[in-house]
């Protein structure tokens, strides 16, 4: 990972994808931006109170540092599900209940936006398509990466081993207690117990390890060029947006993709 700050923004760019000119991509930060109070800087999301003039200059902000048209931005609303759209033409009406967008054509940005979730950028270099992934706790047990993966193979041809995959900052498993309701979620996905590779017990309270889940699904599903930022949206506050930390009335990141 290295940062890069361009018309007052600061972006955090993946090394995995420096250098190649096929492909734009980078997770954004609260830095720059229109927003004021609790969503103070560059807030990508209109659905926690922002007011949606600020949030629309600032997608255009984002839009703009990274060469493409903000009127061709392709949103979605997402749910925290497995459900994946194709993007053919960009700045339509985003899809509802969806969590995933993938696109083959060039000059279409689009985007995924989190307060804690983890973002994900899949990229085919020999096949030109490009996908952006929004994965919470559901997101991961519902296995989203491998529905994204099956429309990238369906429809593009894609191989799990030809895609190059960045991961954004995301909650670490430190800040991240969970509940015995989770818990009890989890075990119907892993009925033999709770997997102690994603769940730990400190001084009686049960942490998630999110960033670790997703890396094993990866690896299952054969995607072995991967990069985690290993920064923690909880514990950066002046970097980003957190509902753990601040609650409902927060602002939210993003992770652009664009293939040129």
């Amino acid at each position: 990972m290295y940062i890069e700050e361009k018309d007052g923004l600061k972006l955090l760019r993946f090394d995995s994808f420096k250098g190649l000119a096929g492909l734009e991509c980078a997770v954004s930060t609260r830095q720059g931006g229109v927003s004021s109070g609790p969503y103070a800087g560059l807030n990508l999301g209109s659905g926690a109170g922002d007011k949606i003039e600020n949030v629309e200059e600032n997608l255009a902000l984002l839009c703009t540092a990274l060469g493409a048209e903000p009127a061709r931005l392709e949103r979605m609303r997402q749910r925290h599900t497995a459900n994946v759209a194709v993007v053919e033409a960009g700045g339509g009406v985003p899809p509802e209940n969806t969590d995933a967008l993938v696109t083959g054509a060039p000059g279409i940005p689009i985007l995924a936006l989190s307060a804690d979730c983890a973002l994900t950028a899949f990229y085919d270099p020999s096949r030109k398509v490009v996908a952006v992934i929004h994965s919470g706790w559901r997101g991961a047990l519902l296995d989203i990466y491998s529905a994204a993966l099956a429309v990238m193979k369906l429809r593009f041809g894609c191989e799990p081993g030809d895609i190059i995959a960045g991961i954004s900052p995301m909650i670490s498993a430190a800040n991240y207690p969970v509940r015995e309701d989770f818990l009890e979620k989890f075990k119907a996905f892993y009925p033999g117990g709770a997997d102690k590779r994603f769940l730990t017990l400190k001084e009686g309270l049960h942490f998630f390890n999110l960033r670790e889940l997703l890396r094993l699904r990866l690896e299952a599903l054969g995607v072995k060029r991967h990069e985690f930022m290993h920064l923690c949206t909880y514990a950066e506050k002046d970097m980003f947006y957190s509902w753990r930390r601040e609650g409902e009335k927060t602002g939210r990141f993003g992770l652009l993709v664009m293939l040129k």
